[in-house]
């Protein structure tokens, strides 16, 4: 079950960490960049995502693409979660909040696609709906993630297979 509507997510959540179980959240210096200007250049400033997703960008750690871990779900990144226990369901991560084809994306400017966003497989998410209602989100699995993936092709396509050395063809 999915908390959407027509693509976008209207329910308003607080996200806070069970600390038992989610680590800090980590986001590749990109996804950072992407996410502050989507903040001033997609949420009008009445819009209660605004200041949550300032507040992931505090808390979070920002890394490099290269060194994030390959089960963080980042932008681009395929995932598997379940909503309160129930049925796993799989979603591309976007940074648009447009209506996505079959339902198949999922906004990180939504609380839920927030929420996941720099989490690690097997993390869960404690989400408060402004009601006093919680939800918790179990990120299961990181099907595909777009920094794991370059390095799996820079991998092959080098002689030693650690990405170095690979300058070209030889002149004849």
């Amino acid at each position: 079950m999915s908390i959407v509507n027509g693509g976008g997510s209207r329910a308003q959540l607080n996200i806070v960490p069970n600390p038992q179980t989610a680590s800090r959240p980590v986001l590749t210096s990109s996804d950072y960049a992407r996410l502050e200007a989507a903040t001033f250049e997609d949420l009008d400033l009445t819009n209660p995502m605004r200041t949550r997703v300032r507040a992931k960008l505090v808390e979070a750690k920002v890394v490099p693409g290269v060194a994030v871990a390959e089960t963080v779900a980042t932008l681009g990144s395929i995932v598997r979660y379940r909503i309160e226990g129930r049925m796993p369901e799989r979603r591309m991560m976007q940074l648009q909040r447009g209506p996505a084809p079959n339902g198949q994306y999922l906004s990180v400017l939504t609380p839920i696609g927030l929420a996941l966003l720099g989490q690690s497989a097997g993390d869960i998410v404690e989400a408060v709906l402004f009601d006093g209602a919680r939800l918790t989100l179990e990120l299961t699995a990181i099907d595909f993630q777009p920094e794991a993936d370059i390095r799996r092709r820079i991998a092959r396509t080098t002689p030693d297979g650690d990405g170095a050395g690979n300058n070209g063809p030889e002149a004849a």
